[in-house]
């Protein structure tokens, strides 16, 4: 299995206030999409709730502390991280789904994933912005760049896509 963050940041490491993005780029929206469309994503119980509804072509593993006995189709909910990766390795394995996983927030989702992640696809927003989750800007000294362009449609904005040294090797 390969994870992968995914991401829209601002400048001072804002994802996000009250459970919503302080900024909208329709590119941005459609570079999440692209990415994200045919693969698992695993995410906090409050990002699925921001979302409001599983997106089409998606599997969603939602970590959640509340039990549900019931969930829509192609959404689980699990109670730990380490039960999302096992509902992924199982997806995988039965050939359904890429191996590529993408975790999709929130902020305590993406800090307790990142030693096992493998990519991050960054969207830096420019600017600086109030906020009340975080992604913490200083990746680990085992992550290079290995891609960056700017937006042609929105001066400062810019794609990166961020991978573990070892990674790059395999």
């Amino acid at each position: 299995m390969i994870l992968s963050h995914i991401v829209a940041v601002s400048e001072n490491g804002v994802i996000g206030k009250n459970n919503q993005l302080l900024w909208h780029f329709s590119e941005d929206l459609t570079y999440f999409k692209k990415r994200t469309t045919g693969k698992i994503m695993i995410m906090g119980r409050k990002t699925y709730d921001s979302i409001g509804k599983p997106l089409p072509k998606r599997f969603h593993i939602v970590v959640s502390r509340e039990s549900h006995s019931s969930s829509p189709e192609n959404v689980q909910y699990v109670s730990s991280l380490q039960e999302a990766y096992t509902v992924a390795e199982k997806l995988i394995s039965s050939g359904g789904w890429p191996e590529e996983v993408m975790i999709v927030g929130g902020g305590q989702i993406y800090k307790d994933t990142l030693p096992d992640t493998n990519f991050i696809y960054i969207t830096r927003i420019p600017g600086h912005f109030d906020g009340d989750t975080y992604y913490d800007l200083k990746l680990p000294a085992d992550f290079g760049i290995a891609f960056s362009q700017f937006s042609e449609a929105h001066p400062g904005l810019r794609y990166e896509i961020w991978s573990k040294a070892q990674t790059l090797a395999d």
